[in-house]
């Protein structure tokens, strides 16, 4: 009998591409990995335009695993070499300063085996401004700030972080998003007040929240008319996502124009559409943890079903499940 292979000794070695940046950025930046798309070579012209006049060499964080400080430079030049327009900058600047706190747990973010992306979610009055599309095919193909902001933060986090794949970043299966996922909230099409203004931003700001999303699951409803039966149909399928681990964490929605608006005006608020998914997340079956083997029903509060509203009309919102590791942070864009 031919005895079963030791998977430990089974994995491929990962080939990344790679860009010497060192003459803009010193002898660490010799060998800067990229995902395995076409860059853009940055010139020292190229980083000077995308710093815009900010001091080249201030540290706005230190981003793990390695703990290495990410200065300005360093940024506009992963920023250049992901084809972001320099108007985008100041977006990945607050990401960044984002990214680091506790409760992000940007570490284990980056290391985990799990399949973890870093979503990103501009709102604001501005968000038109740095040119991010929030409608049709908002997450892309299609729109370049979006899809380079997005890119450019991931080109951070394994060349100035050190999260480099196959190494450090030991995903065991990965997926596109983590290449790139940024979209932009579709205010004119928003029934509520902002995302930002309900997580208690002022109105008027422009608000960078992260997330780590482990997947895009769309939820096909173009016949519903009512939110009773639309909300039934989302709660259905957030159940099992919501309970793929033993503790609460937090649910994203991406609601399309047109299911955002059947709820608003049936009177639903932002708050009563999240607590009538509460509500039906509480009645579901449990969801029973391997390791004991005891039905586990911790679902957080209300608060932690995220409605975003994003895309164009039709009848195709999606749930992004979180990793329950990690919690929502959001920061400021700044001038």
């Amino acid at each position: 009998m031919a005895s079963a292979p030791d998977f430990r000794s089974i994995d491929v070695d990962l080939e990344l591409d790679k860009v010497d940046l060192s003459e803009i950025l010193g002898a660490a930046y010799r060998e800067v990995v990229t995902d395995g798309l076409p860059v853009v070579q940055p010139t020292r012209r190229d980083v000077s335009a995308m710093l815009a006049g900010r001091a080249d060499d201030e540290v706005i964080a230190e981003l793990p695993p390695v703990m290495q400080p990410c200065t300005l430079r360093a940024l506009a030049a992963m920023a250049v070499l992901a084809g972001c327009p320099a108007r985008v900058f100041p977006v990945l600047v607050a990401a960044v300063k984002a990214a680091v706190r506790d409760e992000f747990n940007l570490l284990a973010v980056v290391t985990t085996t799990g399949n973890v992306a870093v979503a990103m979610l501009v709102s604001g009055p501005r968000a038109a401004q740095f040119g991010l599309h929030p409608g049709c095919n908002a997450l892309g193909p299609g729109p370049r700030a979006n899809v380079t902001l997005g890119r450019a933060l991931r080109f951070a986090l394994m060349n100035i972080g050190g999260a480099v794949p196959g190494l450090l970043d030991v995903a065991c299966l990965g997926w596109p998003g983590k290449l790139s996922f940024c979209v932009a909230e579709h205010a004119a099409a928003n029934p509520w007040e902002s995302f930002h203004a309900s997580r208690g931003f002022a109105a008027g700001e422009t608000v960078v929240t992260l997330a780590a999303a482990h997947g895009f699951i769309e939820m096909a409803d173009a016949v519903s008319t009512s939110p009773e039966p639309l909300l039934a149909n989302l709660g259905r399928m957030m159940a099992p996502a919501r309970a793929s681990g033993s503790r609460a964490g937090e649910s994203l929605v991406l609601l399309t124009p047109q299911h955002a608006h059947i709820c608003a005006q049936a009177g639903l608020s932002r708050a009563a559409v999240q607590a009538r998914l509460h509500a039906q997340l509480g009645s579901a079956e449990a969801h029973v943890d391997g390791a004991s083997g005891k039905a586990v029903r911790d679902i957080g509060g209300s608060d932690d079903i995220l409605l975003f509203v994003a895309g164009s009309q039709g009848g195709k919102s999606a749930l992004v499940p979180l990793w329950s590791s990690s919690r929502i942070v959001a920061a400021p864009v700044g001038a």
